[in-house]
């Protein structure tokens, strides 16, 4: 096998040509570091090694990228990493962005749960539920969730109640409206049906 061809794509890509036929495009530092130069003979092995190290550094920038975005779960990067490489190099490069602190589940979970509960709004059974798709553990979602007991909840459903749905309350339809909207957001009927009952017609005049 020979080296044929290599043509630069954009800004530090190249495509890479083996014995006539495209190969795979490779970022200039690694192409550098093998050695990688039209007539260059190879085997197999050779090139199934040069594309891990293509696909790790790949992988990493990727990573670093998405990172810089917003905050990911090791557990979520991973998959996301796993569309574009295999699953064995996601999960390299997601404990290495682990190792360096970039990724830190605990502190993660958190603020999430803060974020779905706090400003969103979701019930406790929402939340949960979207930070398992988030990739959390059942043990991060349970510690985060701890301290939104049924006290918490009530008072949050109050506050969304008068900063939104007070208007609502005057008639029954109004109130189903009302219902159905904290249904949606994952609050249980025991918890809605507990606050709408603070807010009568009598109570709001």
């Amino acid at each position: 096998m020979k080296i044929t061809a290599v043509e630069k794509v954009k800004g530090t890509r190249y495509k890479i040509f083996v014995d006539e036929e495209y190969w795979y495009i490779l970022d200039l530092e690694v192409m550098v570091d093998a050695g990688i130069r039209p007539g260059l003979v190879c085997d197999a092995d050779f090139l199934e090694e040069v594309r891990h190290r293509a696909d790790v550094r790949r992988a990493k920038e990727r990573a670093l990228h998405l990172l810089s975005v917003r905050d990911y779960s090791r557990r979520e990067l991973a998959d996301k990493l796993a569309q574009n490489v295999s699953e064995e190099i996601a999960e390299q490069v997601a404990g290495r962005m682990e190792e360096l602190g970039l990724i830190r589940d605990e502190e993660y979970a958190r603020k999430l749960a803060r974020d779905l509960i706090e400003v969103k709004k979701r019930g406790i059974r929402r939340a949960r539920y979207e930070m398992m798709q988030r990739g959390l553990s059942t043990d991060l979602i349970d510690a985060s969730l701890e301290g939104y007991g049924e006290e918490e909840t009530y008072t949050l459903l109050c506050e969304l109640v008068e900063r939104k749905y007070l208007r609502y309350l005057g008639d029954e339809k109004g109130r189903r409206r009302v219902m159905n909207a904290l249904s949606r957001l994952g609050h249980s009927y025991h918890d809605i049906q507990s606050v709408l009952d603070e807010y009568t017609p009598e109570t709001q005049e």
